[in-house]
């Protein structure tokens, strides 16, 4: 079993240079509506992001390895500015260390990684078969999402372990390919990702189940997970 202790904030981890420049954190007023982030140049900008999305963005991680405990990291939500110093972009491990020491600093947060057997999800074909179409190779795999209530996946050539990985953060934990389905289809998912929005679209399950002939089946498997040792809410600034 892997137990790796990150003290994120101590010096050897996150040095000066990889640090942000400025950063503003204000909680955001309810209700909340949608979160986002973006970057342009220099700057980063994230609206009503949880802790936890915050972590799996520095680490780059999907929502399933970060256990919602302490609870408030997933339902409390801030509104950030941040910019990090020189004229350039940082690159993408750049600007991931550099958030890593912001919520080291800001957030007090202390993480470490370990394995742990947790409920994952086999992608398998439905007993009536499946309903994938021939590929259409002159277009290309999109995913898109449509807000509160509604998350729409199409793929033109799209393979059955890119759907699994796509579906592993609606599903809320890991989903593995295990349809036995090799090579490029074409469908249209459509379905509603939350068990407290209204939505005429259909639950994942089901809609896997009646669009692509697709089902679900709940089984534990060893998971690398981060799991968050302390934090604390930070100070408005």
């Amino acid at each position: 079993m892997r137990h790796l202790i990150l003290l994120i904030a101590a010096a050897p981890l996150v040095c000066a240079q990889q640090s942000f420049e400025a950063v503003s954190i204000k909680p955001h007023p309810e209700p909340i509506n949608i979160s986002r982030s973006s970057s342009s140049g220099t700057y980063a900008f994230w609206e009503a992001e949880t802790l936890r999305d915050l972590i799996t963005e520095a680490w780059d991680l999907r929502y399933y390895q970060v256990p919602d405990q302490p609870s408030w990291i997933v339902s409390e939500h801030f509104d950030i500015s941040a910019r990090a110093p020189g004229s350039d972009a940082p690159s993408k491990e750049t600007f991931r260390q550099m958030l890593q020491a912001m919520l080291a600093d800001r957030f007090r947060l202390r993480v470490h990684f370990e394995t742990k057997e947790i409920p994952v999800y086999r992608l398998v074909v439905s007993k009536s078969g499946h309903k994938l179409k021939e590929p259409d190779m002159n277009s290309r795999i999109g995913y898109t999402m449509g807000g509160l209530g509604k998350i729409e996946i199409v793929a033109s050539h799209g393979t059955m372990s890119r759907l699994a990985d796509q579906l592993s953060n609606s599903a809320g934990r890991p989903v593995f390919d295990k349809t036995g389905l090799d090579g490029m289809f074409a469908f249209k998912l459509e379905f509603n990702p939350s068990t407290t929005a209204e939505s005429d679209l259909p639950s994942l399950p089901a809609a896997l189940q009646d669009q692509l002939g697709l089902r679900l089946e709940s089984q534990k498997a060893p998971v690398e997970v981060l799991v968050v040792d302390s934090a604390e809410p930070p100070g408005e600034n």
